[in-house]
């Protein structure tokens, strides 16, 4: 299969799988987790440089659909709350744009294809959503499904993980799958995934 790399530019998911720092520390490329046989260079001091040369660019909260349009809304899932926002390391950004001090990573959904996995879910529906990106990428658990079911409007999903790769730069990627069901209608969605030097994930096609 071919990927349309460039096609990254316009549009991009980006998940985060760090945690907060009092757990895990920087990624350093091998470890447990994240797949056995990375190539050292893609997380290594060159990695920002390879990502920027394959795919463009990095993306961070400030891309996020989820944290500019409901930080001050229903978070069921406490996506802001419990440090799900991707980008967020170093910052401590809060609801409402304040500070809190602390360092935090977690889930970032931007541009169109963002857009496009949450399309005609209010804010309640996607902090479950990104919740189950969160999970699913960050498990490492290929062939595993992640459902979430919003109890206050019968709205649902379901994410699936399909198979960890590296890519021919060493970068950790993955294949996807969703299926959300929105008033009674089903849509698919599916595509490929890899993880970025700063320990995001952004859909590359």
């Amino acid at each position: 299969m071919k990927f349309n790399w460039k096609s990254l530019a316009l549009a991009a998911l980006a998940i985060s799988v760090s945690a907060c720092v009092s757990s895990y520390g920087p990624y350093s490329g091998n470890e447990g987790g994240y797949g056995p046989n990375h190539n050292g260079a893609a997380y290594g001091d060159q990695g920002d440089q390879r990502w920027r040369q394959r795919y463009s660019r990095t993306y961070n909260y400030n891309d996020d659909t989820f944290y500019q349009q409901c930080r001050n809304g229903p978070d069921p899932a406490a996506v802001i709350a419990g440090g799900l926002i991707g980008g967020l390391v170093g910052n401590g950004v809060s609801r409402g744009g304040g500070r809190t001090g602390g360092t935090i990573a977690g889930v970032v959904v931007g541009a169109a294809i963002g857009a496009a996995l949450t399309n005609n879910m209010d804010c309640e529906d996607q902090s479950y959503a990104y919740k189950s990106y969160y999970d699913g990428f960050n498990s490492n658990r290929p062939n595993s499904d992640y459902d979430w079911r919003n109890e206050h409007n019968g709205h649902s999903g379901r994410f699936h993980v399909d198979q960890y790769y590296d890519d021919p730069d060493g970068f950790h990627c993955a294949t996807y799958r969703q299926t959300v069901t929105i008033d009674g209608r089903q849509r698919d969605s599916q595509g490929h995934a890899c993880r970025q030097p700063n320990g995001a994930w952004a859909i590359v096609n």
